[in-house]
């Protein structure tokens, strides 16, 4: 924990500005009101910009002359290749103010662990499904990381347990994360780098999770082959230790062939997988007692809700992805064996029922009658019968 803390110190360090102009209603300004909310352009900055799939730093912004009042920063965009500050104007803000910034350096190391992360995420998917998928999309916040990659077929439980592993050895193994900015021409031919399909400036960064850029560019070498080599111009961590854990909570094609993957890290990680296990019991439980089975209706449709309820509990938990798959598939088999019950004892209180009828209707060539029962899918069972 203390070389995180040295980390963040050294590397989240605020920086002073000079403001240049407002842009507010679709125009710029010199000066904007207390209590509005427009873009602030400086002349330097110490915020990370959306770009990339990663979302921009947030933090707040003081007036060297009043010190008491804070601007919060909300966001950060390019525009035309300029850098604007969504702010909350809590006074009046104009242009030639001294500014001093501060990044929310919470919210900035959570999106580093997950950007970082996402990078090793995209390195086990090649390592487990092969060289033939390729990335379509991605998106990193603080709360979790999005990954889209094209699949020949879909992302079966144990390839997503084993990109899991993949991915927990590399977290273990505490490797450097190296950096190092380069002309894009050197990237050309580096067999594994993985790019893009998008135009790159003239000087590209190359990120390598444990072996140092320049191995990796080096004439013939096969370094990327065997580690996450990466175009990027993210924020990234110094060691991938820092992630702690990550586990996969959702995987589905949302379109034929690509596959919208959702994961966290950290202590998000490690919640999700105790709230998997805490599921699990809670599904061992009821499957005791849906094959154990109840003597009355009404107790065979209780069981029934419990586990329809547990089947929406167990589609909206954050949870290992692995395992909620395997959780679906025991509650839809015990849901048929509860519906079975239900049809069994509606079909039992139909048959003790018919004797009345026929006393009641003794003298009728036909008798059509209805049987209410309690069921929450057929809501009466009709009787009919023929004399001659």
């Amino acid at each position: 924990m203390a070389n995180v803390i040295l980390f963040l110190f050294s590397v989240f360090s605020p920086c002073q500005a000079t403001v240049l102009v407002l842009y507010k209603d679709g125009s710029l300004q010199k000066e904007v009101g207390g209590g509005q909310r427009c873009g602030v352009l400086l002349d330097k900055t110490c915020f990370y910009a959306e770009k990339g799939g990663q979302v921009s730093d947030q933090g707040y912004m003081l007036h060297l002359e009043q010190q008491d009042v804070l601007f919060p920063v909300v966001s950060v965009q390019v525009f035309g290749g300029h850098v604007i500050h969504e702010v909350i104007i809590s006074e009046t803000l104009k242009a030639g103010d001294q500014v001093q910034l501060f990044v929310d350096e919470a919210q900035r190391l959570a999106c580093m662990v997950n950007h970082t992360a996402t990078h090793l995420l995209n390195f086990a998917l090649r390592q487990v499904l092969g060289d033939g998928i390729e990335q379509r999309g991605s998106q990193v916040t603080a709360e979790r990381l999005r990954f889209d990659v094209s699949t020949k077929a879909p992302i079966k439980t144990e390839q997503l347990q084993e990109t899991e592993a993949v991915i927990q050895e590399i977290i273990q193994r505490n490797e450097l994360v190296y950096t190092a900015e380069v002309p894009i021409q050197l990237t050309n031919g580096v067999q594994g780098l993985r790019k893009l399909d998008e135009v790159y400036p003239d000087l590209a960064r190359v990120v390598s999770v444990g072996v140092p850029v320049e191995r990796v560019l080096a004439l013939e070498s096969q370094a990327a082959m065997d580690t996450s080599v990466e175009l990027c111009c993210g924020t990234h961590l110094q060691r991938t230790g820092a992630i702690e854990d990550l586990t996969i909570i959702s995987e589905r094609q949302l379109v034929k062939g690509v596959s919208h993957i959702i994961a966290v890290t950290g202590e998000q990680a490690r919640q999700a997988r105790e709230a998997g296990q805490s599921l699990a019991k809670e599904v061992d439980s009821l499957s005791l007692r849906v094959k154990q089975g109840e003597a009355s209706l009404v107790g065979a449709q209780r069981l029934s809700r419990e586990v329809g309820h547990l089947i929406d509990t167990v589609e909206n938990m954050a949870m290992p992805q692995g395992l909620k798959r395997e959780l679906h598939a025991t509650l839809r088999a015990l849901q048929r064996v509860a519906n079975s019950a239900i049809r069994k004892r509606e079909t039992k209180l139909a048959a003790e029922k018919v004797p009345n009828l026929l006393a009641k209707h003794s003298n009728q060539p036909v008798i059509i009658d209805t049987i209410p029962v309690e069921s929450p899918s057929v809501s009466f069972t009709r009787c009919a019968f023929l004399f001659p």
